[in-house]
């Protein structure tokens, strides 16, 4: 009877969906391949639980290591704050080989504990129905998700996620549509100061004691180029686009010479007339 009443205490408080009798004996996936069920998946619809109210932008992603596990790592955001919180675990396959039943492990709750989940169905690249029941006695709680690839699925997608609800018989009564509009990625926390210090002390040790050889030898100035006394280079004039126009000519003053040599030429005919007009005097004079 305690433990009745502790298993419908959680039901309520956690509003999943809580009924009378034994769990629904739903028969997971057959040929379930679980390498392709990984990478991220967006929560579309979901049972309304109060330990996601006030959440949004639900995403899961499946990862594997290289020694064979599986990791789960969920990331909700505060609808009020827009903080991100992620909660991680592990991921056990159990059953019959092949079939879409799982384990998962969240070491990090405050009261950790295994929860089963069943692939109803899924097609790997557009859509997942995920299912979960747990009961005590004559009470079972019962869960269920929508998972889609694309964060906004086209209704192509749920339709086809709906008809697997439908052909489980499973009420979409009490489904939610998970909010997955404005889901913008918060940027990086700030790099550590003193990891900045060092890594910039690092840098300036490595410069000073880097060796010589690393220097071209082309650059290292020898002792005849410091004696050689230092050719300095001509600093060529710039020149205009524009050609330059040459000056014009200045014209001769050729009326004056000539005016000159009239003159001369003159002078001999004057001396030749003034000859004879002297040797008529002399005469005269005898």
């Amino acid at each position: 009877m305690l433990r009745f009443s502790v298993l419908l205490l959680v039901a309520t408080a956690s509003a999943q969906i809580p009924s009378l009798g034994w769990c629904p004996d739903y028969q997971p996936m057959a040929n379930f391949n679980v390498n392709r069920f990984l990478g991220a998946w967006y929560e579309a619809e979901r049972y309304f639980t109060i330990a996601e109210l006030g959440t949004r932008c639900v995403t899961t992603k499946y990862e594997s290591t290289p020694e064979g596990r599986i990791l789960v790592s969920n990331e909700i955001t505060n609808s009020l704050t827009g903080m991100k919180r992620v909660m991680e675990g592990s991921l056990q396959m159990i059953g019959r080989e092949g079939e879409g039943r799982m384990i998962i492990k969240y070491p990090a709750m405050s009261m950790p504990n295994d929860n089963e989940y069943s692939i109803l169905e899924t097609d790997y690249d557009n859509y997942a129905v995920m299912w979960s029941c747990s009961g005590i006695g004559p009470v079972h709680i019962q869960n269920a998700w929508i998972l889609t690839r694309e964060r906004l699925a086209p209704s192509l997608v749920m339709q086809s996620a709906y008809a697997v609800l439908d052909r489980y018989k499973i009420s979409r009564t009490f489904f939610v549509k998970t909010n997955q509009a404005d889901c913008s990625i918060l940027p990086n926390p700030a790099a550590d100061p003193m990891e900045i210090k060092n890594n910039v002390i690092e840098v300036i040790m490595d410069a000073k004691n880097a060796p010589l050889s690393k220097i071209p030898a082309d650059d290292v100035p020898t002792v005849d180029d410091k004696l050689k006394p230092e050719v300095k280079s001509e600093i060529p004039q710039e020149r205009s686009a524009i050609p330059e126009i040459a000056a014009e000519p200045k014209p001769m003053m050729l009326p004056e010479i000539s005016e000159k040599k009239d003159e001369k030429m003159d002078k001999p005919e004057e001396m030749k007339d003034e000859k004879p007009e002297m040797e008529k005097e002399i005469k005269l004079k005898q």
